[in-house]
């Protein structure tokens, strides 16, 4: 089977109506268009999940590709949840692998968590998402702990619940809850000192 990994965004098929998981089994069959139709819807936002993660559309590139490669491998997908949200799994795993061998990054949760202070009465960031392709926000998203900018990704821009990001980062809902506070805090910050108004 010959996968299309250079997505389309404009491209559409006769498969639009069918399940994902109904997809999924026909791709794994050898049926081409049902890849390249699984490759096609989940292309756009997985890319924007790795981009945002690892700054850089290339990588992103590579994390995607990569990750298409490993979900058509494992052939594990049964249709208990989205395709799109086991898809973003393995994108996010991956690109937190990428993270740790890419910078020497530990992902310490007591260290990014030393000095938390929880003040639920404080919005520190009302509206991420209205300036969300903004450079300067992306720039101060680099800046954050990358386990911090990966919960604040899956939060703001992909739309995964506490509960999702904690199954998908192997972690407790709590430590979600904490990193996602703490990361919003930071980004806050890092905005007002880059002079950014909201």
């Amino acid at each position: 089977m010959v996968l299309n990994l250079k997505w389309k965004p404009t491209w559409a098929s006769s498969f639009l109506h069918k399940s994902d998981a109904w997809l999924f089994e026909q791709a794994n069959k050898g049926d081409e268009k049902a890849a390249n139709q699984i490759v096609a819807k989940l292309s756009p936002r997985a890319h924007s999940l790795a981009w945002r993660m690892l700054g850089d559309s290339s990588e992103a590139q590579d994390i995607v590709q990569e990750s298409f490669i490993k979900l058509f491998e494992t052939k594990q997908f049964e249709g208990a949840s989205a395709l799109a949200s086991y898809f973003h799994v393995i994108v996010t795993r991956l690109c937190l692998d990428r993270m740790r061998v890419k910078g020497g990054v530990k992902f310490d949760l007591s260290e990014e968590l030393q000095d938390l202070v929880v003040d639920e009465s404080q919005n520190p960031f009302k509206d991420l998402q209205v300036a969300q392709s903004s450079s300067l926000i992306q720039k101060a998203m680099m800046s954050i702990k990358p386990r911090q900018r990966a919960v604040l990704t899956l939060w703001a821009y992909q739309d995964a619940t506490v509960s999702e990001i904690a199954s998908m980062m192997e972690l407790e809902v709590n430590a979600v809850h904490q990193l996602l506070h703490r990361a919003k805090i930071n980004l806050r910050e890092k905005l007002e000192a880059m002079g950014y108004e909201s």
